[in-house]
């Protein structure tokens, strides 16, 4: 079946652009994503219709669990006052930037999507790939570690923040 940690999700570039500022720190939806979901490849709709970011979430949240006012419409889903009533956050833990946007006629021509997607879509491992070896930069969240095999473990040498591409760690 493959990996099943990546998805692209449509998402419209006002929402885009409250993510990245950081005023927006949860995605709503109306149906809970596969627990193996980490990762959000953002698509931007119209005019835009294609991908730039990247964001890792946390598992799906329920009307009462956000408890975090800090970000837009937190407060309204917690008291299940919410235009269209989601049902599920997800909270945006890290947001990373391709440094070059996938648009969706690029995205067609190697195809890894017949179309903009409606829901989501998992990840094709052909695209997963060729984004591997990417420099993707970091627009906010925490360095992850990785584990280097050739380092001492009680060494004092201190890491590098590396992100998962770079470093060869496959998401």
């Amino acid at each position: 079946m493959g990996d099943r940690r990546d998805i692209i999700i449509s998402i419209y570039p006002k929402h885009v652009a409250n993510i990245v500022s950081r005023d927006k720190n949860h995605e709503f939806r109306n149906y809970l994503l596969p627990a193996s979901v980490k990762r959000l490849w953002i698509y931007e709709t119209s005019p835009l219709s294609s991908i730039r970011y990247i964001a890792t979430i946390s598992q799906g949240k329920r009307p009462g669990e956000i408890c975090n006012p800090d970000g837009l419409e937190n407060d309204e889903f917690d008291r299940v006052d919410l235009e269209g009533s989601a049902k599920y956050a997800y909270e945006i833990l890290k947001l990373e930037q391709l440094p070059e946007s996938y648009s969706l006629s690029d995205l067609k021509i190697k195809g890894w999507l017949k179309g903009a997607p409606q829901k989501y879509c998992f990840l094709k491992p052909a695209m997963r790939e060729a984004a591997s070896t990417l420099p993707l930069q970091l627009v906010f969240g925490p360095y992850e570690k990785t584990l280097d095999l050739s380092k001492d473990v009680n060494s004092d040498e201190e890491e590098e923040p590396a992100n998962e591409w770079q470093s060869g760690k496959r998401p």
